[in-house]
């Protein structure tokens, strides 16, 4: 069971999304059309913060095992360029905080405090203050990732956290990751009650992957808003190799709602408001284990 509650802490360390659903156009909007793209501006600064608190519940041979997490983290991005080909943006770490209440003990870290000496997690504090470049591009994907192999090599830890981290936080898996979060736009003008499709896939803990289904629809228009509206579908499916954390197989699926504010002219995500549920077993040892895993997300962003 130790390995099954390390798994959730960091499959779910880093969960992002956005969803909900569709409403009847305002008459006074409802033929006005607005580009929706990222486009923010070079040398600009924004803080970004994410807040997600996460009730995992599961039932192990009768016994009831819930497990609790709430993190909450803040990165500071630089856009270095911003051209037609996409922006540069330079992301550090400012502040991480992870509590985790489990049938076996309580587990928690937090970046701001100094009484973190004897927290499993406290390794975690050496992302603090590092930084990575990504390139995006105006529909908000992430092509390119530089920097996040020598953070994840600085946590340290013993061997199950580093393999785990290194296989969570490849450059391939963190591409997709963030993608989750930023890759949102159509690049193209759209009118309030159009919709659009993103799929997005990210790693989780080189075991099993999350495609994500979006739909996408501008809900309205207020101020120097678009208000964003998103219905997802998710499927979690296993990996071949499923890394340090042997033969567990998972059977999880479910969906996400929630809403995005996105600044007109940036394109920045301003505020994003998700529901999340997933349900279905996990089955470890020849033990099924149903889980049902219900998280809400939010996330706000502003120029600094």
């Amino acid at each position: 069971m130790k390995k099954i509650t390390t798994l959730l802490v960091f499959i779910f360390l880093y969960s992002y999304a956005s969803s909900f659903g569709k409403e009847k156009p305002s008459d006074n909007f409802a033929q006005q059309s607005v580009l929706l793209k990222m486009n923010l501006k070079k040398g600009l600064k924004y803080i970004f913060t994410t807040n997600t608190s996460q009730l995992i519940a599961q039932e192990v041979m009768g016994n009831k095992m819930d497990i609790k997490q709430h993190t909450d983290i803040d990165y500071i991005y630089e856009v270095i360029e911003s051209n037609a080909q996409g922006m540069l943006i330079k992301t550090t770490y400012q502040n991480i905080l992870i509590d985790t209440q489990t049938p076996q003990g309580n587990i928690s870290y937090d970046s701001k405090k100094k009484d973190n000496a004897d927290s499993p997690l406290k390794n975690i504090g050496n992302m603090v203050g590092k930084s990575f470049t990504m390139h995006a591009s105006a529909e908000g994907e992430v092509t390119q990732i530089k920097g996040m192999q020598e953070i994840v090599n600085s946590i340290g830890g013993d061997a199950t956290t580093k393999q785990l981290l290194k296989q969570q936080f490849s450059d391939s898996a963190f591409i997709n990751m963030m993608n989750m979060a930023l890759n949102i736009y159509p690049n193209k003008e759209m009118k309030i009650g159009e919709s659009w499709q993103k799929i997005s896939t990210a790693e989780m803990a080189g075991m099993m992957k999350m495609n994500t289904q979006n739909t996408y629809t501008l809900k309205s228009l207020e101020k120097d808003n678009a208000i964003i509206a998103v219905q997802s579908n998710i499927d979690l499916l296993p990996l071949p190799n499923k890394g340090v954390l042997g033969n567990i197989e998972f059977n999880l699926k479910g969906t996400q709602s929630g809403t995005i504010k996105s600044h007109l002219q940036s394109g920045m995500i301003t505020s994003s408001v998700i529901h999340q549920e997933i349900k279905g077993n996990v089955s470890a040892q020849g033990i099924k284990i149903p889980m049902t895993i219900t998280s809400d997300i939010t996330l706000t962003g502003r120029e600094m």
